[in-house]
């Protein structure tokens, strides 16, 4: 199976690239510190797929940077990862401006 997630940073948005699930969030999060220096978006537009725990770790990301004193926006959230936020009544902690 080639299930893969990448990113790349475009000035102060990651762009989240491919699968994010249980399987491949693990270098996303030990690179966090890195990856999320100096960022204040994080545009998922180009996500194929996201599972619960990858919703979990956007969640995590969120609260990060809340605490860093930064306002993280997402981008380009899909119909399938809207009704995923929506079914774990999380449209005010993602959707939070």
């Amino acid at each position: 199976m080639n299930e893969s997630l990448s990113w790349e940073r475009t000035g102060q948005t990651l762009i989240l690239k491919g699968i994010l699930d249980r399987d491949t969030l693990l270098p996303l999060w030990q690179q966090k510190e890195k990856l999320l220096a100096g960022i204040n978006g994080i545009n998922v537009s180009q996500l194929e797929h996201v599972d619960s725990t990858g919703l979990a770790l956007l969640i995590r990301f969120k609260h990060h940077m809340r605490k860093e004193g930064v306002k993280l926006l997402f981008s380009g959230v899909s119909e399938r990862l809207g009704t995923l936020i929506t079914l774990y009544d999380l449209q005010e902690i993602i959707m939070d401006s």
